[in-house]
C-alpha cells in the first residue's frame, strides 16, 4: 500500500502526466458513453436542410455538408479510436516482446534471424508500411488493425531484446540458473515481469502513434468506410470545406490533438516515475 500511495503522490507531482491522465480518462467515458449518447441511427442520420450549420446549442459542433451532427460523430469515432489504439499495442506488445525474448535471451541463430528480420521491418517507415499492408488487405477497421499492429511489432522486438540482453546478466538470474531452473521458466518468471515497466511505458506512448496511424489511414481512404465515422475520415471530407465551413475539419482535428497529446503526457509522466534514475530528481 505504501508503495502505491508514494506512486500516486509523485504522480500527481508531475502536473503534464496528471493533465494526460484526466485526457485519457474522458476518452474512456467518452466511448463508453457514446453506445448511448450517440446511437448509429442518429450519427448516420442525414438531414440535408440543416446541412452545413454552425455550432449552435442545438448542434454543438455544428453539422457537415449531409446535416449530420459533427459531435454526435466525433463522440461515435471515438470508439474506433479506441479500439485501434489499445489492440494496435497489446498486438504489437505481445509478438514484440515474444520474439524479443527469444532474441535476447537464446542468442545464437535465434538472435541473427529475429534482428535481420526486425532490421528489414524497420528499413521502412511505419506509416508507410502501415499503407503497404492496408493496401494489399483492403481497407476496414479491421485490416487497419492487422497492418498497424504488424508495422508497430519490430519497435518492441527490438526494445524487448536490448532489456533481456540486459536482464539476463543480473545476479537473480544466474542464481535461477544455478539452482537449475529452465530457460524457459527463467524468460517466463524470472525475465518477463522485469519488462513491464519499460513495456508499459512504450505501449502508453505508442497508443498515440497507433490512433495518429489511424487517422491518417482513414484520412487516405484505408480505414473505416463511409458511413462509419472516424476522426480521420471526418476530416478528409471536412477539407473541402475549410475556407467557408472550418468547423467541419476543426473539430476532427482537435480530437485528434488532444487525445495524442494526453497518451504522451501520460506516458512521459510513467516514464519519469518507472525510471530508477529519475526517483532522486
Amino acid at each position: 500500500m505504501t508503495n502505491y500511495s508514494e506512486f500516486w503522490r509523485r504522480f500527481r507531482r508531475n502536473h503534464l502526466a496528471l493533465s494526460g491522465l484526466v485526457v485519457v480518462l474522458l476518452l474512456l467515458v467518452t466511448g463508453l458513453a457514446s453506445f448511448i449518447v450517440a446511437p448509429w441511427d442518429k450519427v448516420v442520420e442525414q438531414n440535408l436542410p440543416n446541412s452545413l450549420q454552425p455550432p449552435s446549442w442545438q448542434h454543438p459542433f455544428g453539422t457537415d455538408h449531409l446535416g449530420r451532427d459533427i459531435f454526435l460523430r466525433i463522440v461515435y469515432a471515438s470508439r474506433a479510436s479506441l479500439i485501434v489504439g489499445f489492440t494496435v499495442v497489446f498486438v504489437g506488445m505481445t509478438l514484440g516482446t515474444f520474439f524479443g525474448l527469444l532474441a535476447g535471451y537464446l542468442g545464437g541463430l535465434w538472435d541473427r534471424i529475429i534482428s535481420r528480420f526486425v532490421d528489414v521491418m524497420l528499413a521502412f517507415p511505419f506509416l508507410l508500411l502501415a499503407i503497404a499492408v492496408s493496401a494489399v488487405l483492403g481497407p476496414s477497421l479491421i485490416n487497419v488493425i492487422i497492418a498497424l499492429g504488424i508495422a508497430s511489432f519490430p519497435a518492441y522486438t527490438r526494445l524487448a531484446r536490448g532489456c533481456v540482453l540486459s536482464l539476463k546478466e543480473e545476479q537473480f538470474v544466474d542464481a535461477a540458473r544455478a539452482i537449475g531452473v529452465g530457460r524457459l521458466r527463467i524468460m517466463i518468471l524470472h525475465i518477463l515481469p522485469n519488462l513491464f515497466g519499460t513495456l508499459l511505458v512504450f505501449g502508453t506512448l505508442r497508443i498515440s502513434t497507433a490512433i495518429l496511424a489511424e487517422s491518417g489511414l482513414s484520412f487516405l481512404g484505408l480505414g473505416a468506410q463511409p458511413p462509419e465515422p472516424t476522426w480521420g475520415n471526418m476530416l478528409s471530407d471536412g477539407r473541402e470545406y475549410l475556407l467557408f465551413y472550418h468547423w467541419l475539419p476543426l473539430f476532427p482535428g482537435l480530437a485528434i490533438l488532444i487525445t495524442v497529446l494526453g497518451f504522451n503526457f501520460l506516458g512521459d509522466g510513467l516514464r519519469d516515475l518507472l525510471d530508477p534514475r529519475m526517483k532522486d530528481l
